[in-house]
């Protein structure tokens, strides 16, 4: 089977007409990683229409890969309960838990387009799918009616909201049928964003729950949410109505599973878009703030735009990642070129710092200019050493940091004064003393948050790198 992300690129994935895998000078051993910025491949180029298309389209959230990476485990659950409550006829239910952007959706995307594939395999009639996301509902019983009506287009019973006839059509057709044809099919219910159907009594979810365990039932429904004890805390009565709900918790993406995900959706593109050092931040960032695949997907694609902006001379990019005055706009020229015509630290850090707005970000690039340096200057000592140092030895590090970039230096009580006011904005975090200089500070602000906040200006764009 083919990824459809990738069908769309008209890519073979690497796969000649006799089912051999193609040679290419850059093959290498199993576990060993490719530099594939070092593999020959046609030159990137940000101002082709087809170029970005062919990249957008391998970053989209539509795009299913032929495989579903770091989620093998999860994924053979999941494709095993399907398919063989397809295959056997059978009634059951399960609940996929898990964050945002764990693969719950992609999942059973790859169900839906495996299912007629089961079915003709077990010389069955395909599943009906009904997939219904609870977010568009403006009353959870309404759920009820939307199901009947999906079941049965010609249905028309208005939108009114009940527990009575609603809830009994819907019995009715899951679990009686009118003609041997429609005997053989089975339903495969799919309610995504379950967490909407919370009501006081929880009779829309127990409702829901106990479809599978009617008598002739035909329903396989498979519930997603993002609360990991919802069936446990909302629905205790489950087990004593005989309703037996299997449950796969999707756990937060890692740095190294995003980046692995990253490169999968890339691999099959005739030319390098990113850098590896970009793609790496991307995927650090992510994973430290929620660990969302499309959040990850996301920031790439707007990295993409943003660069695309910068290779036209829009500027347009860099106008959007804060309000800090004409100091943001950096030197597009000189940016590109240092970045080989890829997309760089500084491109990905421009679209993390859109995507990550924080109120930490935003202070910092309103921050008069030393009280930024001082930063910068506690970023660069506290990388290099410990994570703590006296206002002495911060001090003298902002020193050496004014002498690289040909700034005047504060007065010891000038930064001293600075550094309790970055405190006061809880950036750094100063102990007490009689002696000013002994005092011990440390770097409150994560450090990710001062390079994000300062990488599109033009004053720190050859230091921040190197932080």
């Amino acid at each position: 089977m083919k990824g459809r992300g990738r069908d769309k690129l008209g890519n073979n994935n690497g796969i000649l007409k006799d089912g051999t895998p193609k040679k290419d000078s850059s093959d290498s051993l199993p576990g060993e990683r490719v530099d594939r910025s070092i593999r020959p491949r046609e030159s990137w180029n940000a101002t082709d229409s087809s170029h970005l298309h062919a990249v957008k389209t391998a970053l989209h959230l539509s795009a299913v890969p032929e495989t579903i990476l770091c989620r093998e485990n999860e994924h053979a659950s999941v494709i095993g309960f399907c398919k063989s409550c397809i295959v056997e006829q059978r009634a059951a239910s399960i609940y996929l838990c898990g964050c945002p952007g764990t693969g719950k959706s992609l999942t059973m995307e790859k169900v839906r387009f495996l299912s007629s594939t089961w079915s003709a395999e077990a010389g069955t009639s395909p599943p009906q799918i009904v997939a219904l996301n609870c977010t568009t509902l403006t009353d959870p019983k309404h759920i009820y009616l939307k199901i009947v009506q999906a079941l049965d287009p010609s249905h028309n019973g208005g939108d009114a909201p009940g527990n009575g006839p609603k809830l009994k059509e819907l019995r009715k057709l899951v679990c009686h049928t009118t003609n041997v044809r429609s005997r053989q099919k089975m339903l495969l219910l799919i309610v995504d964003e379950m967490d909407y159907l919370i009501t006081r009594d929880q009779s829309v979810l127990y409702d829901l729950f106990r479809l599978p365990s009617l008598a002739n039932s035909r329903c396989i429904l498979v519930g997603i949410a993002n609360a990991i004890d919802l069936t446990d805390r909302l629905l205790p009565k489950l087990r004593s109505l005989n309703c037996k709900v299997d449950v796969i918790t999707f756990p937060a993406y890692t740095k190294d599973q995003i980046l692995k995900v990253l490169q999968q959706r890339l691999e099959d593109l005739p030319y390098v878009v990113f850098k590896d050092a970009a793609l790496e931040l991307c995927a650090r960032k992510v994973a430290a703030a929620t660990g969302d695949m499309r959040k990850a997907l996301h920031v790439c694609r707007s990295a993409v735009d943003i660069f695309e902006s910068e290779s036209r001379g829009e500027n347009k990019g860099t106008d959007e990642v804060g309000s800090c005055g004409p100091e943001l706009v950096p030197a597009t020229q000189k940016m590109l070129e240092k970045n080989s015509g890829l997309v760089g630290l500084d491109i990905m850090a421009m679209a993390l710092s859109r995507i990550f707005r924080s109120p930490v970000v935003e202070t910092i690039q309103s921050l008069p200019r030393h009280q930024q340096m001082v930063l910068c200057a506690a970023v660069h000592r506290f990388r290099r050493a410990k994570k703590d140092a006296t206002l002495g030895e911060l001090n003298a590090a902002y020193v050496d940091f004014c002498k690289s970039m040909g700034m005047q230096t504060l007065t010891s009580p000038e930064f001293s004064n600075i550094c309790q006011v970055l405190a006061d904005q809880a950036l750094l975090t100063l102990g007490a003393n009689r002696e000013d200089r002994l005092r011990r500070v440390t770097l409150k602000a994560d450090q990710d948050d001062v390079t994000f906040a300062l990488q599109g200006v033009r004053f720190f764009s050859n230091c921040l790198p190197s932080m």
